[in-house]
């Protein structure tokens, strides 16, 4: 009996969209310096600047009134930009 193979797909590494329509490119984007807003908080950096205790930051994200904040890696340390610290502390003034 005999037996067929399957034609290879070739892949071409050119961009399938290009950057000035607006859609995703192939391409890496180059890296941006960080700035001093862009800087990551740890949460005890975060209470020694407010003067709260960690209990104080984790009972406001309970309920909902702490700044924004994330998981670096999906399950990681939960960090808080200081742009966002900021935008916080000057909505709750």
């Amino acid at each position: 009996m005999p037996t067929t193979t399957a034609p290879r797909r070739t892949y071409d590494s050119t961009p399938r969209y290009t950057a000035a329509s607006g859609r995703r490119t192939n391409a890496t984007p180059a890296a941006r310096p960080l700035s001093a807003a862009d800087e990551w908080l740890t949460v005890d950096e975060v209470c020694s600047e407010l003067k709260i205790g960690r209990r104080t930051f984790e009972r406001w994200r309970t309920l909902g009134t702490a700044p924004r904040a994330v998981r670096l890696a999906g399950n990681g340390p939960l960090r808080i930009r200081r742009s966002w610290l900021d935008n916080w502390m000057e909505a709750s003034a």
